[in-house]
């Protein structure tokens, strides 16, 4: 098979010529908008690249200015624009410098050497090889992408460009005469063809990849709303039952505790001072709640004015002196209630599940429900445990 510069080229110029049009299609055609999740930097950064693929097939046919100086400069624009998008992804800021100190770099290096392809090659790899770094270390140091799979992708194209890089800085010293180029009739080096399919490979990797990292973002964000209270921003009942059934197939023969809260005459904050205030009420309670419990302790919203914790690894005596925390914060916290201060309380119903014991989840509950029921009929603002007087 026959291959030359002009025809691996072309290949090149289609490949993230089609690439720029999907990835413009995906940023830009979600309600004829564009979100700040860094694909339109990443699309951009493909189209310069399809710009300068193009300048380097008609070498020799355009100026060395616009072939050689303006192709390198919008060759390192487009990896800034790479960093950047991911930046923008991340949602976090880098300094300037790591944009625009490359680019100039390069442009003062193709201005020197705009007759040295060799010298281009070696001082080329070293600055692109830099930028290639500072998108690695974006990459590797965001956990939460690093939590699905899509930035391994994009991780392979980076790596594979430093590859290249090596090679034709490699290229360069081994003392080839002549370096085959649009304009001359020179036989292509393996090197070049490993380099051109490596170029290629990483547009489709990087692009594939950046878009499932999106999409992987879109879909933990989708999880999260859906597993989450849209009112106290705790998570929902949907989440504390997951949670709850996970606990009890981990918890290893330890005990558990259940205890599920209600505010003591909500009704009756609705109908005084109006459903908003009873909205915050809610919310400050679920603050209160949240910030006295324990590092394992998980809270959710049960329904209406019922909230629930599961306390892992919680003996009767631990969840007893943890339920009277947690009414004790709230009977000593006014609460904000149309231009005045309402004192409010909870009443707390405990269930447990005793160490070595097997036990269904749906049971606890009832047996905290009806502890909850217990501690209302007593009188409200106090703690029972399931089969004990209350405390």
């Amino acid at each position: 098979m026959n291959l030359d510069a002009r025809t691996l080229l072309f290949s090149l110029m289609l490949t993230y010529g089609l690439s720029v049009l999907s990835l413009f299609v995906a940023a830009y055609g979600r309600n004829g908008s564009s979100k700040q999740d860094g694909m339109g930097k990443w699309a951009a950064a493909m189209l310069l690249e399809t710009l300068v693929w193009t300048m380097i097939a008609a070498r020799g046919a355009l100026p060395d200015v616009l072939s050689i100086i303006v192709a390198n400069g919008l060759k390192a624009t487009s990896h800034a624009l790479i960093l950047a998008a991911i930046h923008e992804f991340q949602r976090r800021k880098a300094p300037h410098w790591q944009y625009w100190l490359p680019v100039t770099l390069t442009l003062l290096m193709v201005t020197l050497l705009v007759g040295d392809i060799k010298g281009r090659f070696i001082w080329g790899g070293l600055i692109y090889g830099f930028q290639m770094v500072l998108i690695a270390r974006a990459l590797l140091s965001d956990q939460e992408a690093r939590a699905g799979r899509a930035w391994r992708l994009l991780f392979m194209g980076v790596v594979m460009i430093m590859l290249v890089l090596v090679l034709r800085a490699v290229l360069a010293l081994s003392g080839i005469s002549e370096i085959a180029q649009p304009q001359n009739a020179a036989p292509i080096h393996p090197v070049q063809i490993l380099a051109y399919v490596a170029v290629m490979a990483t547009a489709l990797l990087g692009s594939i990849g950046f878009v499932l990292m999106v999409k992987e973002c879109a879909d933990r964000e989708i999880m999260r709303l859906a597993m989450t209270d849209s009112l106290t921003r705790i998570p929902n009942r949907r989440a504390l039952m997951e949670w709850a059934e996970h606990a009890m197939g981990r918890r290893s023969g330890l005990p558990l505790a259940i205890l599920m809260i209600d505010v003591d005459h909500f009704k009756r904050v609705n109908d005084t001072y109006g459903h908003q205030t009873g909205d915050e009420v809610l919310r400050r309670i679920a603050e209160l709640l949240a910030g006295r419990l324990r590092g394992p302790d998980f809270l959710g919203r049960y329904g209406g004015e019922e909230f629930c914790v599961i306390a892992p690894d919680t003996s009767r005596e631990g969840a007893l002196v943890l339920a009277e925390s947690l009414r004790g914060i709230v009977d000593a916290t006014p609460f904000a209630t149309a231009g005045s201060e309402t004192a409010l309380s909870v009443s707390i119903g405990i269930a447990l599940c005793p160490s070595n014991v097997t036990r269904e989840l749906k049971e606890i509950l009832a047996e905290a429900d009806a502890a909850l029921y217990a501690a209302k009929q007593a009188g409200r603002n106090r703690v029972v445990c399931f089969g004990m007087e209350s405390a």
